[in-house]
């Protein structure tokens, strides 16, 4: 009950910001001196935006043959619907031009990209319809094809596989029972993502709540913690990330609980986050921020 009151006070808070501010989404990116353990290191990451301030979020590192690679959702004029790139970034905080790598009619967001042996793959979102595909990049990092998909006649949204202890577990927000996206998260897994007999984990939804449990990256290891970051769109759609450490994972038990909160405190024109990709020695994050709009 208490998110549902603050939930519309923050909506009738937005409202007024939308009359005052013009908004994009951008990504923050950088290699870390020791491995994540502290929001001070989101501080200093280098910028990258849209030109014209249309949309590049939704971001996941890669390394391949010593080279960086940033994959994301664009959004521009041309193309109104999310549409996914890439594009190759340096130690010296530059970065090479958006490349589309998969651009369809319907909407593409959240390119979740994952090596099995030595291949790449990608989960991307698909809701719109109702599929879970998996894709292979034919030359990496620009050429993919559609290898499967991992499910159908289902609404789900960021799906995000993780390989733990010999089971392939793919985390995602579905649309069953609840409102939106966020509401719940399900779990399912699998031995071989490659040729997958997906299994319901039986405490499905293994998280229940208002807009806080949506994937907002690949889980990751910090500190000895197994850490899955969500989305919690309360105040805002991304609003900040929660870290929530995965106290237990296995085909029968979960259990998490959140120990930490991301806000785009970096600046104070920003305004939310809802995606981080943290790797060993890189990190890369997105953000919302707000510019005043100017009379004409």
């Amino acid at each position: 009950m208490k998110r549902l009151i603050l939930k519309k006070w923050y909506k009738f808070q937005q409202k007024r910001a939308v009359k005052k501010f013009d908004s994009h989404w951008y990504i923050r990116f950088g290699w870390l001196d020791q491995p994540f353990s502290s929001l001070d290191q989101l501080n200093t990451l280098h910028e990258i935006h849209s030109p014209r301030k249309f949309t590049f979020a939704d971001c996941f590192y890669a390394k391949h043959q010593d080279r960086h690679y940033i994959f994301f959702e664009e959004v521009d004029d041309q193309h109104p619907v999310g549409f996914l790139s890439v594009l190759e970034v340096f130690k010296d905080g530059t970065y090479s031009q958006p490349q589309p790598v998969l651009k369809l009619d319907s909407h593409l967001s959240y390119p979740c990209i994952f090596q099995v042996d030595q291949d790449w793959y990608m989960i991307p979102e698909t809701c719109v319809n109702k599929t879970i595909e998996l894709w292979k990049a034919v030359s990496f990092p620009y050429t993919w094809e559609k290898h499967s998909n991992l499910m159908e006649d289902i609404a789900a949204a960021d799906t995000t596989p993780f390989y733990h202890e010999g089971m392939w577990y793919l985390f995602t927000s579905t649309r069953r029972n609840c409102k939106k996206f966020g509401d719940r998260l399900d779990v399912f897994y699998t031995k071989d993502i490659l040729n997958p007999d997906w299994q319901e984990h039986p405490k499905n939804p293994v998280c229940k709540g208002k807009v806080e449990h949506r994937m907002a990256g690949k889980p990751f290891y910090s500190q000895g913690k197994l850490i899955r970051p969500s989305q919690d769109s309360l105040k805002r759609y991304g609003g900040q990330i929660k870290l929530n450490h995965i106290t237990i994972l296995s085909p029968t038990d979960y259990h998490e609980q959140c120990i930490e909160n991301i806000q785009a405190d970096w600046n104070s024109m920003d305004d939310g986050c809802h995606t981080i990709d943290v790797h060993d020695d890189f990190i890369v994050v997105d953000a919302i921020r707000l510019t005043p709009k100017t009379s004409t």
